[in-house]
């Protein structure tokens, strides 16, 4: 009978527990679900991109060079826990050389033997995003959006000229310089995945990454793509 007695207790003592829990497991839920509701955001990253295809290939030269630094700052609306939509600006580099590594002399002419690509991208996009995961702590936002890459950049060619002096007395070598300017402008398409955990309901740390897919026609000194995986913060100004 005492056993029975103490069971009872017991249950009405957990009943008692979770009734005290529910309200604020409700509220904390709540918390994170109007942080997102009808407010604005602002994100912050910062990471890695690679560039992708193009006509001006990486050839003879050091290919960790093909990673580069990328930045981002956008402004984005919650319409909801589930979708929200945002303008960025991104810049990202890529760095490109071309070397001669051939030890065979020159023909009588000009000659190539290094040449460098430096450009810089300047990012305008608009993207639409939908948690894919829920309105708690935990977010997976998956996007889609379209922007345009505006380069200012740079080609340096190093070469040789190498003149045989009538008679066949000799020859008569000049190294030349030459700068050209790159700057053009493309659309592309973002695809972006973006991990999200809320340590606050204002606040989230995110990890994701993307894929660019450049929309360069004939140009051929643009990439054709760019990958990139960025650490970063989210605030929800609410």
């Amino acid at each position: 009978m005492a056993r029975t007695e103490a069971r009872k207790r017991a249950g009405v003592f957990l009943l008692l527990l979770i009734a005290l829990a529910l309200p604020t497991a409700v509220g904390a839920q709540s918390a994170y679900e109007t942080a997102r509701s009808g407010s604005l955001g602002i994100r912050l990253d910062g990471g890695l991109s690679w560039s992708l295809g193009g006509g001006f290939a990486n050839t003879g030269g050091n290919t960790l060079t093909v990673i580069q630094p990328q930045g981002n700052v956008g402004l984005y609306y919650n319409v909801s826990p589930r979708f929200r939509a945002g303008l960025d600006y991104n810049y990202s580099r890529m760095i490109r050389s071309q070397m001669n590594n051939t030890q065979s002399p020159f023909p009588d002419g000009n000659g190539e033997v290094f040449r460098d690509l430096k450009t810089h991208f300047h990012g305008a996009e608009f993207t639409c995003e939908f948690n894919l995961v829920g309105s708690g702590r935990i977010s997976l936002y998956a996007g889609l959006g379209v922007g345009c890459l505006f380069s200012v950049g740079n080609i340096y060619t190093i070469g040789v000229k190498n003149e045989i002096i009538s008679g066949g007395l000799g020859n008569k070598i000049q190294v030349t310089g030459h700068n050209e300017g790159t700057n053009y402008a493309a659309p592309f398409i973002p695809f972006t995945l973006s991990l999200e955990y809320a340590f606050l309901p204002q606040v989230a740390v995110s990890f994701g990454g993307g894929y660019r897919l450049v929309l360069a026609g004939k140009n051929d000194l643009s990439p054709k793509g760019q990958a990139f995986t960025t650490l970063g913060l989210r605030f929800n100004l609410r």
